[in-house]
């Protein structure tokens, strides 16, 4: 009498091997897909990330624009006519790019554009450049400072220095609106991750309390 075989023939072998070719592709694309999906989210959070310092950056320079010392000044304060008009129109916005005049914010390289002498009693001066003062005279530095969009970077201009806070960015929107209790400045900021395909865009409302700022 003959044997039985025991154990697995070909076709069974070649059956074993399909199912485990298809259950190892169904794993690597769940591999694939859940890396694509890590990526994706490292990517958005990137650009949250750079858009929230953008600006973070641009309300703390809009909040001081228009900022010029204790006292009102007066074109005879003046020592420089190109001064009072900066200062007279201390916001200005220009297709994409924002020009602000205000008190200086610390981290700028350089020396500030003018800086206000007062005694924030009677009496200032506004002097090009950087002055100090004394036990009865303040010493107020201002910049002006722009930011705009080249070449897909945000760029802040200050003194003539050019610095690039975030790249990937597609595109900078300011307008400047009437609200119930005075003005503010409405920035959209939209970024552009071309590797990943994604776009975002973040706004930002940035209210204008100095009465240098306000038109």
């Amino acid at each position: 009498m003959r044997r039985r075989q025991v154990g697995f023939g070909l076709v069974e072998a070649l059956l074993a091997l399909a199912l485990g070719l298809m259950l190892l592709v169904a794993a690597g694309q769940v591999f694939v897909s859940a890396y694509q999906a890590l990526q994706l989210q490292g990517a958005a959070a990137r650009l949250q990330d750079d858009a929230r310092l953008a600006l973070q950056r641009m309300a703390e320079d809009i909040r001081q624009a228009g900022m010029f010392g204790c006292l009102r000044l007066e074109a005879e304060d003046f020592a420089d006519p190109g001064a009072a008009q900066a200062f007279a129109s201390p916001i200005e916005i220009t297709g994409d790019s924002l020009t602000l005049v205000g008190a200086e914010l610390p981290g700028l390289l350089g020396t500030p554009d003018w800086t206000v002498l007062s005694d924030c009693r009677s009496w200032a001066r506004v002097q090009p450049g950087q002055h100090v003062g004394d036990g009865e005279l303040l010493a107020l530095p201002v910049r002006r400072v722009s930011y705009r969009v080249r070449n897909g970077s945000l760029m802040l201009t200050s003194n003539a220095q050019h610095a690039s806070l975030i790249d990937q960015v597609r595109a900078l929107e300011v307008s400047r609106v009437e609200a119930g209790a005075g003005e503010r400045l409405d920035i959209h900021l939209t970024l552009y991750d071309q590797q990943h395909r994604l776009e975002q865009r973040h706004s930002l409302s940035v209210a204008l309390r100095n009465p240098g700022a306000e038109s």
